[in-house]
């Protein structure tokens, strides 16, 4: 009789465990992407706003860099520019790069904004959410500065020596 109930017992739980071993395949027959159980968490997609959070007042630039930017754009120094709220990062900060140096700008903002990069003349209009980005080259001396031109606020003095 006891052997019985253990036959009985593994015969009912040889379906679970069944289920169990293919539940943990992962991956299925469109490509490997599998939907997350109610009791996983989603994923988070990826943001293209910076992930460190720049200091106050100092500027979130790599000085020089020659790294290759996401979108494919390379240059020697690079600002990330956030407007967000209200207040522009970074603030007042001034950058230094030496003449025939190229400088990507990049943007984003949460509201409607046009970037300005006086003596260069270069422009940025912003629209909320949409990363924007203008590459020159530092050919001119002198300080320059950068502002946004509806809130007027001041984002970074651009030193060409």
């Amino acid at each position: 009789m006891r052997s019985t109930l253990t036959r009985g017992a593994a015969t009912a739980l040889l379906p679970a465990l069944g289920m169990l071993v293919l539940a943990g395949c992962g991956g299925d027959s469109t490509g490997g992407t599998t939907t997350p159980s109610p009791s996983a968490p989603a994923s988070t997609p990826t943001s293209t706003l910076p992930t460190s959070t720049p200091t106050p007042g100092k500027p979130n630039t790599s000085s020089p860099s020659n790294t290759a930017d996401p979108s494919g754009e390379q240059a020697d120094v690079t600002v990330d520019v956030t407007v967000a709220n209200g207040k522009v990062n970074p603030s007042g900060a001034t950058i230094k790069v030496k003449a025939g140096q190229t400088v990507l700008v990049k943007a984003v903002s949460d509201s409607a904004e046009e970037l300005h990069i006086h003596g260069y003349d270069k422009e940025l209009e912003l629209t909320p959410g949409k990363p924007a980005s203008v590459k020159f080259t530092a050919n001119m001396k002198g300080t320059f500065e950068v502002e946004t031109h509806k809130s007027g606020k001041l984002v970074a003095k651009l030193v060409v020596s």
